[in-house]
């Protein structure tokens, strides 16, 4: 009779759930939903900016902000798919679309890039990210900040967590596993929106894998 680990001998659904705090990839994508944090403010910056320059266009002034902030556009849409690309498990591949000025002249590769379906793409991404900043600052800060003060509840006098003020041993106690129960969920959280999160570059930002005369991102 072959002898089994304490480990092995867990159910498969309980494994699952407590084996994310181990899993590498789980804080790859942590790390890369904690990063969207002031990346998407800085995106949220320049989308406004192109805003303006879209409704002063009308009076010429506002023409050059527009194609700064779309020529930007294209920059931070390569930017997205190198940081998906090291810390997602994605493998976008750079559009065939891109120009470079020596070859086709300033003006007509503004034109491209204004005509390219790959330009309006990624600045879908980065609107959807700018949006998607404050969705995970709410989620992951909520999550990790109330799964840290349950556990570490018993070397405090006296601590609230989502309404529920714990001041004695019993609830002390009742509250560490609690607060461990609440990172997990917290970590699995993380995994599921980098996992819509991939989902989305992959179909807004490249080519998913290796073809022919794509460039790595």
């Amino acid at each position: 009779m072959s002898e089994r680990t304490p480990f092995r001998s867990v159910p498969g659904s309980v494994r699952s759930f407590v084996g994310v705090a181990a899993e590498r990839q789980t804080y790859r994508n942590l790390c890369y939903l904690l990063l969207a944090i002031p990346i998407g403010i800085v995106y949220q910056f320049g989308l406004t900016l192109g805003f303006l320059g879209a409704i002063f266009a009308v009076v010429l002034v506002g023409i050059p902000i527009l194609l700064c902030t779309i020529v930007g556009a294209r920059y931070f849409a390569a930017f997205e798919r190198r940081l998906a690309n090291r810390l997602l498990t994605t493998d976008i591949r750079r559009p065939a679309d891109r120009r470079t000025v020596a070859d086709d002249g300033l003006v007509s590769t503004l034109v491209e890039l204004v005509r390219s379906q790959t330009t309006w793409k990624g600045v879908g991404f980065l609107v959807l990210k700018s949006v998607f900043s404050f969705i995970v600052t709410f989620l992951l800060l909520l999550g990790g900040i109330g799964s840290l003060a349950l556990v570490l509840a018993p070397v405090s006098s006296s601590t609230v967590v989502f309404d529920w003020e714990i001041d004695t041993v019993a609830e002390s106690v009742v509250a560490v596993p609690l607060g461990v129960v609440l990172g997990l969920v917290t970590l699995h959280l993380a995994n599921w929106i980098a996992e819509i999160t991939e989902t989305l570059a992959v179909a807004l930002l490249g080519n998913q894998g290796e073809s022919p005369g794509y460039d790595p991102a």
